[in-house]
C-alpha cells in the first residue's frame, strides 16, 4: 500500500514538470503560451480543460485504491484554505470579452483543483496517525543548521516563505551561506521571485546595465539591498518576474492585474518561471539552484507549481508563529503542539519527513521552519 501510494502521490498533478527533468513535456505548452501571438482561446480552453480532467481522474481512481468507502469533503470546506484555488471575484464585473473569457476559464480551473484540494485534505485527515508517526518534529535549543536538511543529491533547492517576516529572509540568508560552507566546490545560483527577469545588478525594466546613480536610489528597496548581499559574496542573482512579460501577456496573467492571485494567472506566472529556469539550468547545468519564492509558488500540491517531486528537488518551507491553515496540511495539523512555535523561544520548529517519505509530497514539503517573529 505504500508503494503505491508513494507512486500516486509522486505522479499526481505533476503535468508541470520540474526544471530538472529537462522540461520536455512542456515544451509544446511553452510554445503555445509563448509564441509570437498568444494562443487562440480554443486550443488553450482545451488544454486547460484535458488537464483538469485527468488530475481529477487520476485522484478519484486513487482515493477509491485507498479506501472503498468514499471520503468526504471537511465540513469546515469555507476556510483559508480554499485561497489555494481561488474563483473570480463576484463583486468586479468584467469590463470586456477578454475579461470575461479569463474567469471563465479561470473558474474552471479553480473548481478542478478545489476537488483535487478537498480529496487531498480528506487522504490526509484518514492517514493521520501514520503521518504523525513518520513527521520528525524537533524544537532546536540552539541556532538551526539549515543545510544540513538537505540532501547531497539535491540540486533545485525550493525555499518558499510567507511575506513580509524579517527571520524568514535572515533564514534563508542563513541557509545559502551553511549550504556555501558546506559544499565550497558548488556553483549556487539564486532564482527568486522578487527581482524581474534580470541577473543582478541590471535592470529589470530593459536588461541594461544601471548607473551608479540609479543603483545608489535601487538600494532603497529593501527587496534589492536583501539580494544585493549575495551578489557581493559572488553569488548569482536571477530575477523570475517580468514586467515586460505581464505588459504583452496581460490578458493571460490577469485582465487590469485584478487576478494575480488567481489559478489562472498563477499557473501563467509559473509556466513563465519554469522556462526562465530551464535557460539558467542549460547555460550552468552543473550548479546547484536555489529557488526563493511565496510558499504556493512551490508547494508541492499548489495548482501548476513551479516544482514537481524529484530526488533532485528539495523544498522547504518557511512560516511565521504557526504551520499556516491556509495551507492543507496546516488545517489539518492545526490542532497538534507543533502546529504553533512555543513561547519564549528564539528559534524555530523543525518538520521534516524521511527521504523518499510519500507524505512530503502530500504535505506540499520535505522541511518546514515555523519561526517565532513579533507580530503575525
Amino acid at each position: 500500500m505504500r508503494h503505491f501510494l508513494l507512486l500516486f502521490l509522486l505522479a499526481g498533478l505533476t503535468a508541470p514538470a520540474c526544471a530538472a527533468s529537462g522540461g520536455l513535456g512542456w515544451s509544446l505548452w511553452v510554445k503555445k503560451i509563448f509564441g509570437a501571438a498568444p494562443a487562440k482561446a480554443p486550443v488553450l480552453e482545451k488544454a486547460i480543460s484535458s488537464q483538469a480532467l485527468a488530475a481529477q481522474a487520476a485522484h478519484r481512481s486513487a482515493v477509491l485504491s485507498l479506501n472503498p468507502t468514499r471520503l468526504l469533503p471537511p465540513p469546515d470546506w469555507a476556510q483559508p484554505y480554499q485561497n489555494m484555488a481561488v474563483t473570480s471575484s463576484k463583486k468586479i464585473v468584467p469590463a470586456t470579452e477578454e475579461e470575461r473569457h479569463f474567469n471563465s476559464v479561470n473558474d474552471r480551473m479553480a473548481q478542478a483543483w478545489r476537488r483535487v484540494i478537498e480529496r487531498d485534505i480528506a487522504i490526509m485527515q484518514r492517514r493521520k496517525a501514520n503521518m504523525l508517526e513518520q513527521l520528525q518534529v524537533a524544537y532546536p535549543a540552539g541556532p538551526v543548521d539549515y543545510a544540513a536538511l538537505i540532501p547531497e543529491e539535491a540540486k533545485f533547492i525550493a525555499v518558499g516563505e510567507e511575506h513580509g517576516f524579517t527571520p524568514l529572509r535572515q533564514a534563508f540568508e542563513t541557509l545559502v551561506l551553511q549550504y556555501r560552507k558546506k559544499y565550497p566546490q558548488r556553483k549556487i545560483i539564486i532564482l527568486t521571485e522578487f527581482v524581474f527577469d534580470r541577473t543582478l545588478p541590471l535592470s529589470e525594466k530593459t536588461g541594461e546595465p544601471v548607473s551608479s546613480l540609479a543603483l545608489r536610489f535601487r538600494r532603497v528597496s529593501p527587496d534589492f539591498r536583501f539580494l544585493e548581499k549575495f551578489i557581493k559574496r559572488g553569488i548569482p542573482v536571477v530575477g523570475l518576474e517580468d514586467e515586460r512579460y505581464f505588459r504583452n501577456h496581460q490578458r493571460l496573467i490577469s485582465p487590469s492585474f485584478r487576478q494575480v492571485e488567481s489559478v489562472y494567472g498563477m499557473k501563467q506566472r509559473n509556466d513563465h518561471w519554469r522556462r526562465i529556469i530551464e535557460q539558467v539550468r542549460q547555460q550552468d547545468p552543473d550548479a546547484v539552484f536555489f529557488i526563493y519564492a511565496g510558499n504556493m509558488h512551490v508547494h508541492y500540491r499548489a495548482p501548476f507549481a513551479v516544482v514537481g517531486a524529484s530526488p533532485q528537488v528539495f523544498v522547504l518551507q518557511l512560516m511565521a508563529q504557526d504551520i499556516g491553515t491556509d495551507l492543507p496540511f496546516g488545517a489539518v495539523m492545526k490542532n497538534e503542539p507543533f502546529a504553533r512555535v512555543p513561547e519564549k523561544t528564539a528559534f524555530p520548529v523543525v518538520l521534516s519527513w524521511p527521504q523518499n517519505s510519500p507524505y512530503s509530497v502530500l504535505s506540499g514539503f520535505d522541511a518546514c521552519l515555523i519561526f517565532p517573529v513579533s507580530q503575525k
